[in-house]
């Protein structure tokens, strides 16, 4: 999920978010990061720095290692681990699953916050992050809407917006998305009188 989207994929999935809206008095924003939200560089020196502490002692223990051949062998493995995370594709590796998540669930509420997701008439502002370098995708919901919904809706979204960037269609998969954000908004926050769109439909990209 890498491949950053045209000028022409944000229209469409801007007049995506428009039509689904069109049946609700939700609001609907997409946010695409392009940038890591993990600092890649603090878990590529850990494991090198555990593997410098683990990997030397069987050694010192099945053979006649003395302390300064030890320490020559600990520093040693943490520069060649460190350099192999470092320089290669593998370092991406390194960081653990459940600090992606954890980054990129801060980052979704963040942009929910800072593009005044919260301020909607009715609270049923819904904002889909999808986090590129993490592969990624979180939906963050106001309480009016989301007190209606509950977990395993948004998670269906998440799952649709996966399936098409796995499948290496990522912008029919964020507009298969927005229709089932838009459908699930329409069934428990449909239009009311006097409804506008408050929020721009402009897809974000940062």
């Amino acid at each position: 999920m890498t491949t950053l989207l045209s000028t022409e994929d944000q229209t469409a999935i801007a007049a995506a978010i428009a039509e689904a809206e069109r049946g609700t008095a939700g609001e609907i924003r997409v946010v695409i990061t392009t940038q890591p939200l993990v600092r890649h560089h603090f878990y590529r020196l850990m494991w090198a720095t555990l593997c410098a502490l683990v990997i030397p002692w069987p050694l010192a223990l099945l053979t006649p290692l003395d302390v300064p051949e030890l320490l020559s062998l600990q520093a040693a493995t943490f520069v060649i681990v460190g350099a192999v995370l470092m320089l290669t594709p593998l370092g991406a590796l390194s960081v653990p699953g459940v600090a992606k998540e954890g980054a990129a669930r801060a980052a979704a509420i963040d942009h929910f916050l800072a593009h005044g997701m919260h301020q909607t008439r009715e609270r049923t502002g819904v904002l889909i992050l999808v986090a590129l370098s993490e592969h990624l995708v979180e939906v963050v919901a106001d309480e009016g809407i989301h007190s209606r919904v509950g977990h395993d809706a948004w998670s269906r979204v998440c799952a649709i917006v996966l399936a098409g960037a796995r499948a290496g269609r990522l912008t029919e998969g964020i507009n298969a998305g927005v229709r089932e954000a838009g459908l699930i908004l329409a069934t428990h926050a449909p239009p009311t009188p006097g409804d506008t769109n408050e929020l721009s439909d402009r897809v974000i990209v940062v």
